[in-house]
């Protein structure tokens, strides 16, 4: 590849020998260093490349030879340069176009957030352009660290969190936790595992330090689980000896909580006309325009739809030019009744979202007895449910340090 883009810069040419002796010719091409390559015989004659440079030492060899070439294609750079020598415009536009990609290659024109679940876009986009993180910002004023560690601080559902610069786009890696992040602590220092919650321990799997508690044993948050301190006893059954280690362990707990939510079976429904209306716009940077082909009064209610367009030349370079339409839908709002039907439906669509956030936090749904009552106007979930997850947290020991015994009076004179 590389020795083919160094072919087109320079250029080369594809010729036809014919004449005489055209072996002997070849032989002189090679004794005289020049290069010749796609060699391939048309009847008596022969076609080869060659460049432009080694083309203009063929003269003394072809009168030698008694042979004649004859250039057939002309091919590289300075062939097109001299092709579009007298259309300056272009070549200006062309230069100006490069120019202009590479200034733009300096710059994020995409920011894009990905693994946020309860955090929206929106939101995270304003915090980072409160600190200055904008769209067409330059690359060289991204500090990834900085932006990390102002995102874990500001959000405490944001228990890790990475930046990186792709192309032209600010790529932000999120993973979430409802709970405070949990801190860790080094490999290589003692480390006690304490309940991270509150049931009955189902499973346990010691592979580090000193069990403190067992399977089917109620345990509350912040309860020690795991002891970091490991006793070495002698034949008498004292401690001989203890030492402290980074407790690692694989405990899970189980527990029933309540679930309760109700709604009011009235409601305002929204009645769509059928009446829309299209309108186009077209943002540079910051800057919108707006193109409507109606008259700008508005609808008394109306849905906006919107759709856009970013312009990309690859994957990920993205241009600060965003195409885009939006849908106005006209509606009227009348007072409704849910059915019994769509009330149930509803409210098995709002636990399902509830256990779901419960998944993604990694606890696992075990039973689930949550019943549907409708009456008095409202419908009501109600019911128990039982989840299990891992409770595991660190925590530094409270390192005992022996005290020493004092030594008799007479050893210390």
């Amino acid at each position: 590849m590389l020795t083919r883009f160094i072919k087109f810069l320079k250029g080369y040419v594809v010729i036809r020998l014919s004449g005489y002796s055209p072996e002997r010719f070849l032989n002189l091409c090679s004794h005289h260093h020049i290069i010749l390559w796609g060699l391939r015989s048309v009847g008596t004659d022969y076609e080869m490349c060659i460049s432009i440079s080694g083309f203009r030492r063929l003269r003394p060899l072809v009168h030698k030879t008694r042979t004649k070439a004859v250039i057939l294609e002309r091919h590289g750079l300075p062939f097109i340069l001299y092709r579009y020598r007298k259309r300056k415009l272009f070549a200006g536009g062309a230069l100006f176009g490069m120019a202009l990609l590479y200034v733009l290659s300096l710059f994020i024109w995409n920011i894009h957030v990905e693994g946020n679940y309860s955090l929206t876009d929106e939101v995270i986009l304003a915090y980072l352009e409160s600190t200055g993180v904008v769209h067409g910002m330059a690359k060289r004023n991204i500090h990834g660290e900085e932006i990390e560690a102002g995102l874990r601080e500001y959000f405490e559902e944001i228990t890790w969190t990475s930046a990186e610069v792709k192309g032209t786009r600010l790529i932000i890696h999120i993973q979430e936790n409802e709970d405070q992040a949990l801190d860790t602590i080094p490999e290589e220092e003692p480390a006690d595992l304490v309940s991270s919650g509150t049931g009955t321990i189902v499973s346990m799997i010691v592979r580090s330090g000193t069990p403190a508690v067992a399977e089917g044993m109620e345990v509350q948050k912040g309860d020690l689980l795991v002891g970091s301190r490991v006793e070495i006893f002698d034949d008498a059954g004292e401690t001989a000896n203890a030492y402290y280690v980074h407790a690692d362990a694989d405990v899970r707990i189980r527990r029933t909580e309540h679930y309760k939510e109700t709604f009011d079976m009235h409601y305002t429904k929204k009645i769509y006309t059928g009446e829309t209306r299209d309108s186009y716009y077209l943002m540079v940077g910051q800057k919108r325009v707006q193109f409507r082909l109606w008259h700008p009064d508005a609808y008394e209610k109306s849905d906006f739809i919107a759709a856009e367009y970013p312009l990309k030349i690859t994957e990920n370079f993205y241009l600060p030019v965003v195409f885009g339409k939006s849908t106005e839908q006209e509606y009227t709002e009348e007072e409704a009744i849910y059915t019994k039907e769509e009330a149930v439906a509803r409210a098995k669509e709002d636990w399902a979202l509830f256990f779901e956030k419960l998944r993604i936090k990694g606890l696992q749904i075990i039973e689930n007895n949550v019943k549907i009552d409708i009456s008095g106007g409202e419908c009501t979930a109600e019911g128990d449910y039982t989840v299990e997850e891992s409770a595991v947290q660190e925590q530094a020991p409270v390192i005992k340090i022996p005290e020493q015994a004092d030594e008799p009076e007479a050893e210390r004179e």
